[in-house]
């Protein structure tokens, strides 16, 4: 797994105008819906990543701006209306899980970034695209509490050295 930063050699790849390499959005589409959880890559063939074979499928991944608040939306969107995309959007009672990945040509093993405990927040689609809102679940998105809370109505929250 990656530490959440992305190289210094992948940041030098992105600023140059040409490169031999290319950067691949890996996505694990996981829903109880589903036989098996969907792999896919945003490239014209196969990609294995940690002996995980990842079949080729037209998206793309929008990011949100890094304003350094509380996480921010992925945007999914597809080219291709497949069966199972369709199958994600009209049956499931519990919504889909995602994990997004983002990795190199050179080195498909090793994840440059990763956006994972997202699950589908939302979709709309017509005849040619589809667009997910993957939301951050889990701890991740939840709102806190704003209330004031006192030692004698809430001793358990406090803990005194006596």
């Amino acid at each position: 797994m990656s530490d959440e930063r992305i190289t210094s050699t992948t940041i030098v790849q992105v600023s140059e105008q040409h490169s031999e390499e290319a950067l691949f959005w890996l996505l694990k589409i996981d829903s109880p819906e589903l036989d098996e959880p969907l792999h896919l890559v945003n490239n014209t063939e196969p990609v294995v990543s940690l002996r995980i074979p990842y079949e080729p499928f037209p998206f793309e991944i929008g990011l949100p701006p890094d304003d350094g608040g509380r996480p921010q939306n992925l945007v999914l969107k597809t080219y291709n209306l497949s069966p199972e995309f369709m199958d994600l959007i009209r049956r499931p009672i519990e919504p889909p899980s995602v994990r997004v990945q983002l990795v190199s040509s050179r080195n498909p093993d090793f994840i440059e970034k990763e956006f994972g405990f997202l699950t589908v927040g939302g979709a709309t689609y017509d005849q040619l695209d589809v667009t997910f809102q993957l939301t951050a679940g889990g701890w991740a998105n939840r709102k806190t509490l704003n209330n004031i809370y006192n030692q004698a109505e809430f001793p358990a929250l406090f803990f005194a050295l006596q």
